[in-house]
């Protein structure tokens, strides 16, 4: 199991900074201090391997999301944790985010790969989240009168901008976070 974790990880990385086309199993192979023949005796071959890659990534930022605490002293604070959490996927599985970046918006138009399906997921699954978190905010007074389906596709427009930003090294996740709390502050909440 050691040598296929050891795979997956090494696949990963170089499918991240080389692309799917830019690597061959023989260099994944060298990499990962393994044999050709164990990737293909893990999975039926490179296509195998990079799905796998991108359906266990997804997995785990379902599991991300789905932990987000429902219970919150204020919808504010529900907007700070799903910026936090991607913010901190990215930190925890920078290649896994570059490959996801990087090869999605693509495969966007097949409905048979692997992305379309778990993008329009988890985009619904966000703008379900952002919508419920905006409505109640306004319903209370928490948050300023707003068009919530536009102000909840801002917010995933500025989420996915950070995710960017982060996946290319452009900026410092604290400095980042801290100042799209601030802006998201300034924007929503009444004062």
């Amino acid at each position: 199991m050691k040598k296929k974790y050891a795979i997956i990880k090494t696949a990963c990385r170089l499918f991240a900074d080389q692309g799917f086309e830019g690597t061959s199993t023989l260099q994944i192979s060298r990499e990962a201090g393994a044999t050709e023949p164990l990737i293909f005796y893990h999975f039926a071959g490179k296509d195998a391997l990079f799905t796998f890659i991108l359906e266990t990534s997804f997995a785990e930022y379902f599991i991300r999301l789905d932990a987000l605490p429902e219970s919150t002293a204020t919808q504010f604070e529900k907007i700070e944790n799903i910026i936090s959490m991607h913010l901190e996927f990215v930190k925890e599985m920078p290649h896994e985010t570059k490959l996801i970046v990087s090869t999605c918006p693509a495969k966007l138009k097949d409905p048979d790969h692997i992305c379309a399906d778990n993008f329009a997921r988890l985009r619904e699954r966000i703008i379900s989240y952002l919508t419920e978190c905006l409505s109640i905010g306004i319903k209370s007074g928490e948050f300023r009168k707003m068009p919530v389906s536009d102000t909840a596709n801002i917010l995933i427009a500025l989420i996915n901008g950070l995710v960017r930003q982060k996946v290319h090294k452009l900026s410092n996740v604290c400095d980042v976070r801290e100042s799209a709390v601030s802006f998201c502050r300034f924007s929503l909440v009444n004062s």
